[in-house]
């Protein structure tokens, strides 16, 4: 079976010498439109216990959400978030951009 896109990005974070068996913090991105739209999905990403901030895009249109988590790196763990997020982005018509890591401590 193929790995998922989460599986391929934690196989390359574990090549750079990350240790997954590790509690880590985990920002997730998604870009909007309108900063309206970036802060009302802010207050759909606080219930689910991330910190999040918003900036303007630092290339292209529109806003930048960042949510934070802290986390063991599992896959199907990320799997579920994705979805999430996904679902949060399509609603306010923006993208989920993805997720990086680093190990905390």
């Amino acid at each position: 079976m193929e790995r998922s896109a989460d599986g391929k990005a934690l196989d390359e974070l574990e090549r750079s010498g990350s240790d997954l068996s590790k509690l880590h913090q985990v920002d997730f991105f998604l870009r909007f439109p309108t900063q309206k739209a970036a802060e009302r999905a802010q207050l759909r990403l606080e219930p689910l216990a991330f910190e999040t901030k918003i900036e303007r895009a630092r290339t292209g249109d529109g806003w930048m959400v960042q949510g934070t988590k802290r986390m063991y790196p599992v896959e199907t763990d990320l799997i579920g978030l994705r979805d999430k997020l996904e679902v949060i982005a399509d609603e306010e018509q923006g993208v989920y951009e993805g997720w990086r890591a680093r190990a905390i401590g």
